[in-house]
């Protein structure tokens, strides 16, 4: 999205021309009628005649690329290098007539989502304009083309600027030219998807420039900063605002109440009391003054030692439900070869979004206006909606590119603060949350205790399946994916440990860790068998094509592409290479929505109790790839994150209450610890559409890591983070 300055810049300024390119589900509905080329063609397409370019994309920012990934798909249909234009997020929009449009960014799916829509979009704005030309010089449509801005005629090379033929293009809308018949362009025929684009807005992030949500500033705004229940569930027993209130530039102390209510329900808003004042200073330093008792008794058991001790007593000894069986389990321990069995264990994750949650809300008796950044837009307003008591269709939205979401931005908390208290102040309030705030009421990845038994038959094949998970969510889906199914004997059994953890999406929900657990334990069940593990891998997903996920969001997993990442992953990295003594080289691989990726490891031990990633090397299948530049980035930040939660990742619990708070006692791994090298290879499999990149680069990268450990040091991790327990 264009900074502040910039987007008032051009809607102020008179004597620059502005062509903006929504994206629309029906182009034609909202056309305006002017009397000259200014104005909107369709609700994608606005400009004056100096032609200034805005291209609108609709999947919010987070950093995941989809600013320049959507202008890229837009651009191309329009024959426009983005070096011409500006990006800014398109407004959302509740509901439209016609074609279905996808705004929000999650679950890897954003380019998935808009790769018809957005192309067949700018398609029908660029078949408008040939048109209007056609008209204009009595010349077949067949005779014209679209180049850099200009529609053109091949016989004598004349060029009229898109902005020229606005008035006669709006003619033809909803009469002979529809969207439907509009085509984006084969993929033969493109010119700029597929090249590498650096992120359209990097000028603007280097410089400082006000994109983010956290950079709003309204007039007559006031600052809130709220004490929140540090329970997971929990509410204000009494608290004392005397000192609060003499501190200056303090406007009103408002009390804010859980919801739901009941603690038996998921904190959807903390309970706590605000302190709204002149400037976000003012605020924090009176909130520190607010001397308040909590009651928290709900949640007292809630201790990661105790949860962790529950977790691993069920997976050895509890009756749990069984989620998935097939064959004679005993059967095949009994006829196998080798054995193997062993126990993981991995701890709440938080999301540390580098930028915390912030939202301005302005509410008023008919109507209500927010500015923040969320994932997805129309979850923020339906929460704003939702505390106001006003339609959805009067709150007025208006949103910004985030600092991270990582799935913590899904939620609607931090919107729904500042219209509780715009709501109950009577003027515009800034929400601002600190890093404490952030971590200790984070909505975290859950935690899992997992027992697992696999056998190896003669023929160095896995021959039977089972495991047992239990943690603070019902952990079905690890126990019913692959291996499971991909031979014929095999058992899942789940629990879920009674608490009052609040979790959510975490960057790979659910692969995260699962990859972790499955492709580590795959690793030592091909050393017990005195197997090449990469072999045993390769010759497990040989076993059957193509199977349907049983999971979210239940699609075919080829594995003929698994093996091809495998491959492709252990050549670039020279995988059977001996390395120095006390250095180790792992491999996994994992399917994550619908992408696959395989990472090859090369680690080098410090001692006994640490070590040192000298080389990720990496090899993804995401389809048809729209910018080479961007999918790397996904990868080397998925690696990075990966690495980070493998190593430090440790969300606490003492009694209910979160002790981890800050990157003092959440570490995040630092430069010095990132890998000295990271190859990766895109591969080109024949495919027409996009797959997601966003998600599926983590999830390997931590059983390669744990895979190269024990390569490196003889030693398994079976409990993380590696950083105690190695």
């Amino acid at each position: 999205m264009a900074n502040l300055s910039r987007r008032k810049f051009l809607e102020s300024s008179a004597g620059i021309g502005v062509l903006t390119i929504a994206i629309a589900q029906t182009p034609y509905i909202l056309a305006q009628e002017t009397p000259d080329n200014t104005g909107l063609l369709t609700p994608c397409l606005h400009f004056d005649q100096a032609g200034a370019i805005t291209l609108y994309v609709p999947s919010p920012e987070m950093g995941q690329g989809m600013s320049t990934t959507g202008a890229l798909m837009i651009a191309e249909e329009l024959d426009l290098n983005l070096d011409q234009v500006s990006v800014k997020l398109m407004p959302y929009v509740e509901k439209r007539v016609g074609m279905e449009f996808y705004q929000g960014s999650g679950g890897s799916g954003s380019t998935m989502r808009t790769w018809n829509q957005v192309r067949s979009t700018a398609a029908f704005a660029r078949d408008l304009f040939i048109e209007a030309a056609s008209r204009q010089w009595q010349e077949a449509a067949l005779n014209l083309f679209i180049e850099d801005g200009h529609v053109v005629n091949k016989a004598n090379g004349d060029r009229i600027p898109f902005a020229n033929l606005v008035q006669s293009a709006r003619n033809f809308m909803g009469g002979s030219l529809i969207p439907e018949n509009s085509s984006p362009k084969p993929n033969s025929a493109h010119k700029r998807i597929g090249k590498n684009q650096p992120i359209v807005h990097g000028k603007e992030i280097v410089t400082g420039a006000p994109l983010f949500g956290i950079d709003v500033d309204i007039p007559n705004m006031l600052h809130a900063v709220i004490k929140r229940c540090p329970h997971l569930r929990g509410h204000v027993k009494t608290y004392d605002d005397s000192a609060a209130t003499a501190m200056p530039g303090v406007k009103q102390i408002v009390p804010i109440a859980r919801i739901p209510e009941a603690t038996e329900g998921w904190r959807r808003v903390a309970a706590g009391i605000a302190v709204v004042a002149d400037t976000y200073w003012q605020a924090k330093t009176a909130a520190d003054k607010l001397n308040i008792e909590w009651d928290g008794s709900v949640s007292k058991d809630d201790d990661t030692t105790l949860l962790k001790s529950k977790a691993i007593e069920s997976v050895n000894s509890a009756d749990m439900r069984t989620t998935i069986e097939a064959g004679n389990l005993e059967a095949a321990f009994n006829d196998a070869k080798s054995t193997s069995e062993a126990t993981y264990y991995h701890p709440h994750w938080a999301h540390t979004c580098m930028e915390p949650h912030n939202c301005v809300a302005d509410v008023k008796p008919d109507g209500a206006e927010i500015w923040t950044g969320h994932q997805f837009p129309g979850t923020a307003i339906s929460g704003a909606a939702e505390v106001t008591g006003l339609p959805a269709s009067k709150i007025k939205s208006n949103f910004y590119r985030m600092g991270t979401g990582l799935g913590r931005k899904n939620e609607q908390d931090y919107v729904k603060e500042a219209c509780l208290l715009s709501k109950a102040v009577g003027a515009p309030i800034k929400v601002t949350w600190s890093r404490e705030d952030e971590i200790e009421q984070d909505y975290v990845n859950y935690m899992g205790a997992y027992k697992i038994r696999a056998a190896v038959n003669d023929n160095g094949e896995l021959s039977a399946w089972h495991m047992r998970a239990a943690g603070d969510a019902f952990l079905q889906r690890p126990t019913v994916g692959f291996p499971a199914r991909l031979i014929d004997t095999y058992k899942g059994e789940a629990e879920r440990i009674p608490n009052h953890i609040t979790r959510g999406a975490w960057r790979g929900p659910t692969q995260n860790v699962t990859a972790w657990v499955v492709q580590s334990f795959l690793n030592e069940v091909a050393t017990d068998a005195g197997l090449d593990p990469l072999a045993f891998l390769t010759k497990l997903y040989s076993q059957k094509q193509v199977l349907k996920d049983l999971n979210w969001p239940n699609g075919d997993h080829d594995f003929r592409r698994y093996i091809a990442v495998l491959e492709k992953a252990a050549e670039l990295a020279n995988y059977h290479t001996p390395l120095p003594s006390g250095w180790g080289r792992g491999i996994a691989v994992n399917h994550t929505f619908v992408s696959v990726c395989a990472h090859v490891v090369d680690v080098e031990m410090i001692g006994d109790s640490d070590y040192k990633v000298h080389k990720v090397t990496s090899a993804i299948d995401c389809g048809y790839v729209v910018n080479p530049l961007g999918v790397k980035a996904q990868v080397e930040s998925g690696i990075i994150d990966g690495l980070c939660a493998a190593k430090y990742g440790n969300w606490r619990l003492e009694r209910g209450v979160p002790v981890s708070n800050n990157f003092d006692t959440y570490t995040k791994m630092r430069m010095d610890e990132c890998p000295d090298d990271i190859e990766i290879h895109l591969l080109e499999t024949g495919d027409t559409e996009p797959r997601g990149t966003g998600e599926v680069a983590l999830p390997p990268v931590i059983p390669a890591l744990t895979n190269a450990i024990f390569a490196a040091s003889g030693k398994r991790v079976r409990t993380l983070p590696i950083s105690e327990n190695l």
